[in-house]
């Protein structure tokens, strides 16, 4: 979608990712003029599928009535859409007016496609009408949003995209065989927010071979919290702890529902600005296969699968690798992650090598706060417990063995045989 005029933003919220037939669908549009004049305002909607617009009998659109506090069938026109009525009390018939500089307006809509329509990927456009006869050049309010969702078909399957002629896609790395990954990985936790969306992943080994294919494993977030989280961009963090990591030691790649296939993530490096050190790679999963600006509504849970692989010869190989995952801040913000996983770390060894269990200890990489340092702390606090209880059990052996001495010498000298059990 193009970039909105200046001064004019449209925002949705409620447009769910995928969207079952004959359930209703409700979303909560916002008109927003953030200019310094007047815009004429005609707010409209419009539901598109796979090939054009829906036909009227295929969609079931409501719109809110205020007098009898229900919803209202309205008819779509033959090309999908439907004016949309300024709320309040006496405006119910309203189709036009004037958005004042500094002011917003807010519509709800709910709609409902039709049982028999087949599976494909449906479009819903909420904006100003871009034209209109008779208004002439009055500054007009055009900007809109396009939400993009899967309708499923009856049994719940996804649909697919044809391939698109003219576009290419690098081939895939193949999975790994069992024979070349396996375990669980070891989870190092950190400290957690609770005013965004939690995350999680799923299914990360425990070791990879490097050379031999990718792991798979999965993104898991979703709301927990009683409100809409704006926007989310998930981001994978991987580390190596000490030791520098480049993009080309690691190929990421996520899995697309909307195209049916993998697509490469792009990897950037993180360098601490303390220590200069670049040991943190950053993967955006946008745009696909989350759109970053899409709102996160209360109770909503998403799934992202992605996967890994170690190029032979990588750097990374025979070492250990931590990967994270976290919710970037919305766009134009800072990129401080709002919330993250708890580390899961992996032992990649090299081809004939044995794996062993992963030791790396991750540091938080420098987008986010240092929670990792509690961690730390309590595992130096073990390790000398450890060691505390080592040197106690090492006195108390010899202890034992002087006493054991001691009482055989003063028997010996008492002219009394040892007796073998003492």
């Amino acid at each position: 979608m193009a970039e909105p005029p200046i001064g004019q933003v449209v925002e949705v919220r409620g447009m769910p990712d995928r969207i079952r037939p004959a359930t209703p669908v409700e979303l909560t549009a916002s008109a927003r003029n953030f200019g310094e004049v007047p815009l004429l305002l005609e707010p409209r909607v419009e539901i598109i599928g796979a090939t054009g617009h829906l036909a009227p009998d295929q969609v079931r659109l409501e719109i809110p009535d205020p007098v009898h506090a229900g919803w209202t069938p309205t008819p779509l026109d033959p090309q999908g859409g439907a004016r949309l009525p300024f709320p309040g009390p006496g405006a119910i018939d309203a189709t036009s007016g004037r958005l004042a500089p500094g002011s917003s307006v807010e519509f709800r809509v709910r709609f409902t496609i039709a049982a028999n329509v087949p599976a494909q990927f449906v479009q819903v456009l909420v904006g100003g009408r871009p034209v209109s006869p008779g208004t002439g050049d009055e500054p007009r309010f055009v900007s809109g949003y396009i939400a993009d969702s899967a309708l499923l078909g009856p049994d719940g399957a996804m649909p697919t995209r044809p391939p698109d002629p003219g576009g290419t896609r690098s081939p895939s790395v193949p999975d790994a065989g069992a024979e070349h990954l396996g375990g669980t990985a070891k989870v190092v936790p950190t400290a957690r927010r609770s005013d965004g969306p939690t995350f999680d992943l799923v299914g990360v080994p425990g070791w990879l071979r490097a050379g031999a294919g990718a792991a798979e494993f999965r993104i898991t977030f979703g709301n927990d919290t009683d409100r809409i989280i704006p926007a989310v961009r998930p981001e994978l963090v991987f580390t190596s702890g000490q030791s520098p990591i480049t993009p080309q030691q690691l190929v990421v790649e996520a899995y697309d529902d909307h195209d049916r296939g993998w697509f490469p993530v792009p990897l950037a490096v993180l360098t601490d600005p303390a220590n200069g050190r670049d040991a943190h790679l950053v993967g955006e999963l946008t745009p696909k296969p989350w759109d970053g600006r899409r709102p996160l509504p209360p109770g909503e849970f998403t799934a992202i699968t992605v996967r890994v692989s170690i190029p032979t010869g990588s750097p990374v190989a025979g070492g250990d690798l931590a990967v994270l995952v976290g919710g970037g801040a919305p766009e134009g913000t800072d990129r401080a992650l709002a919330s993250r996983s708890d580390f899961r770390v992996f032992h990649v060894p090299n081809a004939g090598v044995p794996p062993r269990p992963p030791k790396l200890r991750p540091e938080l990489p420098p987008t986010a706060p240092d929670s990792a340092a509690g961690q730390r702390e309590e595992d130096e606090d073990n390790t000398s417990t450890l060691a505390t209880v080592a040197i106690w059990v090492i006195l108390a052996g010899v202890g034992a063995t002087i006493v054991y001495f001691a009482r055989r010498n003063r028997r010996q000298g008492a002219g009394i045989e040892p007796d073998p059990g003492a």
